[in-house]
């Protein structure tokens, strides 16, 4: 989203950017316009020892009612003045609140997934290899789990602002002409569709490349290493599977980056095979990496993609099980390994195949070819003036 409000800058737009306060400060030194609101989202992550269980889930709906109540409660006042409106992520009131305020309103999604097919299952279910008749009925379930909850409370605004009531938020809140921003290389929109939907591909952001000498020496005395890191994911339960990946490269003669989730990672290791980094680049790392595992997000999926480099996907939760999915279709990698099912056997197994199959490489490599980041977020940037126009 800091890309394309960046972008959007560059086309010269006014824009503000909304987004968890944790980033203000980050996003600002960016030169983004950015508006810290509603609570820590990565707080509220580290509060997981695991990504699932009942706990985490139960927490997360109670969090994203939450979010829901502050941003029909602030978001007015926020957009008055604006021209159009785009959702993201959770902003799951704006829809609404665009249509009493009568501004244009867009929702950009980062996969496919978001909308109901009989070519995938609703995103909390973790299996990616149902009949369609079974992925169906899991869009059914959705909706009238959706009536109880989202739409209960989107329906009281409604009604306060003497709007019609929804029949179902999710519908609603993608909106008329719902906007996918993921590359078709990785997962087209499906042909059962009924929405209107423009797919563009990715919005990569282009950061500034920090020195890291010691990252810079650890590429530069060997062949291409390996990188993993599972991004926003809970960190402990991120730590724990360090010792798994450094056994893994180790069994294969490998070296390995890995993204360490605490503050102050270390670097080389007594043995120099293996690196471990903090927040990095993914853009300038990936094409210098032989492959890259990693937990599915929508962001470090199409990064891969676009770096042309085999993945390992182990998905944690949500759409990341589908894009594992979508990825072994695709030719990019092997079957992704869910992360209650990860051991060093499995990994071990599916990086040796992932280096050396010529097919998974060669199709990385031809996959990274085609995709031409800046061009994908300039379509990105017209479709968005578009809606601003009309």
């Amino acid at each position: 989203m800091i890309a394309i409000t960046l972008a959007l800058q560059s086309a010269g737009h006014q824009v503000q950017l909304i987004g968890p306060p944790e980033n203000a400060a980050w996003a600002r030194g960016l030169g983004c316009p950015y508006l810290g609101a509603g609570r820590d989202v990565s707080a509220f992550i580290r509060t997981f020892d695991r990504p699932v269980s009942l706990y985490s889930g139960l927490s997360f709906v109670r969090f994203v009612m939450q979010e829901l109540a502050w941003q029909l409660k602030h978001l007015p006042q926020i957009i008055a003045s604006a021209d159009l409106v785009i959702g993201s992520s959770l902003m799951f009131g704006l829809s609404s609140i665009a249509e009493a305020r009568g501004i244009p309103y867009r929702y950009i999604a980062f996969t496919p997934q978001v909308l109901p097919s009989k070519y995938h299952p609703f995103l909390p279910i973790q299996t990616q290899t149902l009949p369609p008749l079974m992925n169906r009925l899991s869009w059914t379930m959705a909706d009238i789990l959706d009536r109880c909850s989202l739409s209960l409370l989107i329906n009281r605004y409604r009604k306060r602002q003497k709007l019609a009531p929804v029949p179902g938020a999710w519908d609603h809140i993608l909106g008329p002409q719902p906007i996918v921003a993921g590359d078709r290389e990785i997962a087209a929109v499906p042909p059962d569709v009924q929405k209107t939907v423009i797919q563009t591909g990715y919005p990569h952001l282009d950061l500034p490349e920090l020195p890291n000498p010691d990252l810079e020496g650890f590429l530069e005395s060997g062949g291409k290493p390996v990188y993993a890191g599972f991004g926003s994911m809970p960190p402990k339960g991120q730590k724990n599977t360090i010792p798994l990946l450094v056994k893994t490269a180790k069994a294969l003669g490998r070296r390995i980056i890995i993204r360490h989730p605490g503050k102050a990672p270390g670097k080389t290791t007594a043995d120099k095979a293996v690196f471990f980094i903090g927040d990095y680049s993914h853009r300038a790392l990936f094409p210098r990496v032989a492959a890259v595992i990693h937990h599915g997000g929508a962001g470090t999926t199409a990064t891969a993609a676009a770096a042309g480099v085999p993945q390992i996907i182990v998905p944690h939760i949500l759409d990341q099980h589908y894009h594992g999915r979508r990825i072994f279709l695709s030719g990019l990698g092997p079957a992704p390994i869910p992360l209650s099912q990860l051991t060093k056997e499995r990994l071990s197994h599916a990086l040796a195949h992932c280096l050396t199959s010529e097919r998974i490489r060669q199709t990385a490599r031809n996959t990274g070819r085609a995709i031409h980041p800046a061009h994908r977020l300039e379509t990105l940037v017209k479709t968005l003036s578009g809606s601003v126009n009309t």
